[in-house]
């Protein structure tokens, strides 16, 4: 797969918050300093695109 241009879309909380296109999508999921959020900048070449937190384990959103 080729990205050409990621970009931040929305962070959700609910369903009804999730966007309404057909692109496809990636889900990683693991626990806390995995490097999940460092391996999405490296496959997209960008080093800021996913966003690492200071405090381990309180994502509560999904970000598309």
């Amino acid at each position: 797969m080729l990205v050409k241009n990621p970009k931040f879309e929305i962070s959700a909380v609910s369903p009804k918050q999730y966007p309404q296109n057909d692109l496809p999508e990636i889900v990683l999921v693991g626990k806390s300093n995995v490097g999940k959020s460092s391996f999405i900048n490296t496959m997209v070449n960008r080093k800021k695109l996913a966003r690492t937190s200071s405090k381990p384990g309180k994502t509560r959103q999904i970000n598309f």
